[in-house]
């Protein structure tokens, strides 16, 4: 059997990833943090290995990775969340730079056979000019929030570390990703937790941000499939776009997701959803991620919001 780490594997992408490689036959190993709920993963205990280690800890790390000696390493564990950089850049850039570090020299220095997964951003982009729309890999990178630029840090230190230890690493810059089990930090569980609520209520208010910018929306579910196949296809030291393709307005998946709860939900402005710096239009161009390896995404939207919405009231149940 085949064995895998994920880091950040109790993580919105990280558990739904954990449940992906256990129904493909793989022996799942999980690192995650002391002080980090278990929730996402209590479907598949017993079934999996699940590490209490600090990436910052680099002793920890290298002792566990020498006891595992893993055939993939997904590398998802990061502070995740743009608005909440700028709260904490000191330890945004911190976690996220110096915990890839330790994780790639522990690697380099077992001389890892794996092939390594590190999961860049969209954010690396920033506020690209219209001309630059849809987004390929050779779009500059131009990072707006801390959280970016330990992205941009990230995705070039695993270019490094494959140049100079010839660690087998794939690099990916993921487009929003949606679904059950992601932060309320975040615009689409934000809104399914409100109207969730308000279900139960008959109706009311719900508080959003801006309602303007346009994402391109993915279903986790799709995106960790993509992450296993670019280990499997992707090519070593390459960099990978993934996504949809499409943007889709803020308002746009509002209106969808209030269509889909039926009772009367009145809109309200809140200015402190609205993050310091905030990216206008983003959406990707996959075509080489899509050649490479044959992905493309399956969810529809409106399966993704409806199942997000449903998991937000499982909640309240």
């Amino acid at each position: 059997m085949k064995k895998a780490l994920i880091t950040g594997i109790a993580g919105f992408a990280g558990s739904h990833l954990a449940e992906y490689l256990y129904s493909q036959k793989f022996t799942v190993f999980g690192f995650f943090l002391p002080n980090h709920s278990l929730f996402n993963l209590s479907h598949l205990k017993g079934k999996i290995n699940l590490i209490n280690c600090d990436l910052l800890d680099s002793k920890k790390i290298e002792k566990n990775v020498r006891l595992i000696n893993p055939d993939y390493v997904f590398h998802l564990a990061a502070f995740s969340s743009p608005k909440d950089s700028f709260k904490n850049p000191k330890e945004t850039l911190k976690n996220n730079i110096f915990g890839q570090i330790n994780l790639l020299e522990s690697l380099a220095k077992i001389k890892s056979n794996a092939k390594i997964l590190i999961v860049g951003s969209a954010d690396e982009y920033g506020q690209v000019d219209p001309e630059y729309l849809p987004i390929n890999e050779k779009t500059p990178l131009s990072p707006i929030s801390p959280y970016a630029v330990s992205k941009v840090a990230q995705d070039m230190l695993g270019l490094q570390f494959f140049l100079h230890h010839n660690l087998h690493i794939v690099r990916v810059r993921p487009f929003n990703h949606i679904g059950p089990r992601q932060s309320l930090s975040f615009v689409v569980p934000s809104f399914a937790a409100q109207i969730a609520a308000l279900k139960k209520k008959g109706g009311g208010i719900i508080k959003v941000g801006n309602l303007e910018n346009s994402r391109d929306f993915t279903d986790v579910r799709d995106m960790v499939k993509a992450y296993w196949r670019s280990l499997e296809k992707g090519k070593a030291g390459e960099v990978y776009n993934i996504g949809s393709g499409k943007a889709v307005k803020i308002a746009d998946i509002l209106k969808m997701m209030i269509g889909l709860s039926k009772v009367k939900i009145i809109i309200k402005k809140d200015t402190k959803r609205i993050p310091p710096q905030d990216i206008g239009t983003i959406y990707c161009d996959y075509s080489k991620f899509k050649k490479t390896t044959g992905w493309q995404p399956q969810i529809p939207i409106i399966q993704t919001l409806s199942d997000t919405i449903e998991y937000e009231r499982s909640k309240l149940r």
